[in-house]
């Protein structure tokens, strides 16, 4: 008998993750996974614990049997659809990372491949793929597969150790219980230490399934339950902790342990008070059982597949703040899930397919015939979108002389001296670095130097140290050289800012090393930059300034070079619109982009023997910051990596203002 309260936990987990996902509202939408976790939790391990007090074994193959019925069609249904939609409506590398996505998904492991993306330091401001959401459905079939070759391997065991059903039923708490708290333990750990691993990770999630699965285990082995007077107000008491979790865990720090615990004992809560069920049960908790909740609770399986592929590609046509969008994602998504449930997912449930008394007949072969002819058609659709020729366009065909990228806004040009074209295109535009990371030392590696330039002794030594956003300078500086005369050395790589607190930082030891050669003296100049957002805790203008004392002392010059605005997740979304015109609107107010504040200016402000080299009025204009400047897309995310090609029309203007502020 399907339980009512648990129906409607469902509905306040996928309303709660559809919100978040759509609006960003409630904060903590997103625990509705977590509520999610332990129901499954609890009703797996509840249905292989009758079937062995009913058999005495469990059968992998019935259980794996209807788990593949109850899950596969729909999900595959929405892997097939979203990854066509995402080849015409989406860039080619995001669509070929859904399609990459899907493959995982449907082999249960999306989450290791999105922990892994996760923690790729290049991946950062990047849009979310429309399949993200497919992790949680992962964790879960991962649980599936082995929960219950562990309670076989259990009960097995507790029958020849333990004896006697009590000693089977004890043995089976005590696993669930300690396979939980280590979990747990772990996910404490992995929170505090890899927060991005441990949010997808099957380690970290488990305790959560494990929760549910020790309800279930008190629940199916023993007589102990929640009072009958008071379990009606323990079920409420647990709806609002749920509730109260959406709005007050973050996603960080503590999530998924420790603060994932407030969700989870709360569904638990719940799920345990509602096990004699009852009138007084149903009127004290209406929330979750009234017909509302239990018709999106039907549909809550089908409704949190759809719906992140929806949102996602609904922004490739729409702002992804208008209420257009809401309206419109909300609408596709309850009739997208009521049409899946109603022809995919309850008739396959219900199906005879994969039993026994399933056989092949003519409807069943028309059927197939039908579904593969619609997959290869698909399939060679979405082929020809994903290998299509990315657009290549020379500056000539995009801008008139003397107008294309930065030299749009440095001599004061007007949008007829424009063709409407971009470059790089979007097809390209994540992967157009002009070179900046050839030269870079990667997460957990050695320092790495090159030199660039002259080759005559008496040539101006110059060296240029930093993070990702120093490094994405080098498109523009290194056609210079040669012209200049001008020898450069880089030491740029992941988390290395010059400054004087580094000790904490993942750079900290080849910091040191190349703190040795900035302050030798051997250099005419040094020029360095770093992101405005990644200033840490702390004053980070003083461990910038302090730092640069020891070269100045040398009499080698220090000039930093001013971060480029920061760029909306909105203006970046907007310009891989379709159908938008990217050189109007596209854009970051100006006060927005300045956010936070650059410490690098604060830094010059304190060592005033240092100098600042301005860039903002390259990147800013009219109280706006564009994404796009001369039919040039500036940046390739939403963390401020600016375009190589971008970066390259600027050179020649960067290097002067340099050369200027050196007296070179």
């Amino acid at each position: 008998m399907q339980r009512r309260d648990i129906q409607g936990l469902r509905m306040i987990a996928v309303v709660s993750v559809i919100a978040n996902h759509l609006a960003g509202w409630p904060i903590g939408g997103f625990v509705g996974v977590d509520v999610f976790f332990v129901i499954s939790g609890f009703l797996i391990t509840g249905l292989l614990i009758r079937e062995h007090e009913r058999t005495g074994r469990i059968s992998f193959l019935d259980f794996y049997r209807r788990r593949i019925k109850r899950l596969m069609p729909a999900a595959l249904l929405v892997l097939a659809v979203t990854v066509t939609a995402a080849a015409f409506l989406l860039p080619q590398p995001r669509a070929l990372s859904a399609a990459i996505d899907a493959a995982f998904a449907a082999l249960f492991t999306v989450n290791w491949r999105l922990a892994a993306v996760g923690t790729d330091y290049f991946a950062a401001g990047q849009a979310p793929s429309p399949l993200q959401h497919y992790w949680s459905l992962s964790v879960e079939e991962q649980f599936y597969i082995v929960w219950p070759i562990v309670m076989v391997l259990v009960l097995w065991l507790a029958a020849r150790v333990a004896g006697g059903t009590k000693g089977r039923r004890r043995v089976l708490f005590g696993s669930a219980a300690l396979i939980s708290i280590a979990s747990l333990a772990w996910a404490v750990h992995e929170t505090a230490t890899a927060p991005d691993i441990a949010y997808f990770s099957t380690l970290s999630r488990a305790w959560e399934l494990g929760i549910g699965a020790i309800v279930a285990i008190v629940v199916q082995t023993t007589r102990l339950r929640i009072p009958a007077a008071l379990a009606p107000w323990a079920g409420l008491a647990g709806t609002a902790g749920i509730v109260l979790s959406c709005f007050v865990v973050l996603p960080a720090p503590g999530f998924p342990a420790p603060s994932g615990l407030l969700p989870v004992l709360s569904t638990a809560l719940v799920i345990w008070a509602g096990v004699e069920g009852g009138r007084a049960y149903e009127r004290v908790n209406v929330v979750i059982t009234n017909r509302v909740a239990q018709f999106l609770g039907d549909i809550s399986y089908s409704l949190y597949l759809w719906h992140f592929p929806v949102i996602i590609l609904g922004a490739a046509l729409l702002p992804p703040d208008s209420i257009e969008l809401y309206a419109i994602a909300l609408a596709a998504t309850l009739l997208l899930s009521w049409a899946s449930f109603r022809w995919v997912e309850d008739p396959a449930r219900k199906s005879a397919w994969l039993t026994e008394r399933w056989r092949w007949r003519p409807r069943v072969v028309i059927g197939w015939v039908a579904a593969a002819a619609v997959i290869v058609t698909g399939g060679v659709a979405v082929t020809n979108e994903l290998t299509r020729p990315a657009q290549a366009v020379g500056q000539e065909q995009v801008a008139a002389e003397g107008c294309f990228g930065a030299d749009y806004l440095a001599n004061d040009c007007s949008p007829e001296d424009l063709s409407g074209t971009l470059v790089p295109s979007v097809d390209t535009l994540t992967e157009d670095t002009g070179g900046a990371y050839d030269c870079w030392r990667t997460e957990g590696s050695e320092a790495q130097t090159c030199s660039y330039g002259s080759e005559a002794e008496d040539a101006p030594r110059i060296a240029l140290v930093g993070d990702s956003h120093a490094a994405m300078l080098l498109p523009g500086l290194l056609p210079q050289l040669d012209d200049l005369g001008w020898r450069l050395d880089t030491f740029v790589g992941f988390g290395c800012q010059w400054r004087d607190d580094n000790e904490a930082s993942e750079c900290a030891g080849p910091m040191q090393e190349i703190d040795e050669r900035l302050s030798s003296g051997e250099y005419d100049v040094i020029l360095t930059a770093a992101a405005r957002w990644a200033g840490g805790e702390g004053d980070a203008a003083a461990a910038h300034a302090s730092a640069w004392g020891d070269a100045l002392d040398a009499g080698t010059q220090v000039l930093a070079i001013e971060d480029v605005p920061t760029v909306s997740e909105d203006a970046m979304a907007c310009v891989q619109r379709v159908g938008v015109d990217a050189s109007v609107g596209c854009a970051t107010p100006l006060e927005q982009a300045m956010e936070p504040a650059d410490p690098l200016v604060g830094a010059v402000e304190l060592e005033q023997r240092a100098q600042l080299v301005e860039v903002r009025d390259r990147f800013c204009v009219d109280g706006t910051c564009p994404t796009v400047i001369g039919g040039v897309i500036v940046y390739r995310d939403s963390v401020g990596h600016t375009t190589g090609t971008y970066q390259a029309s600027f050179g020649p203007e960067l290097t002067e203002r340099i050369r200027r502020a050196a007296g070179l």
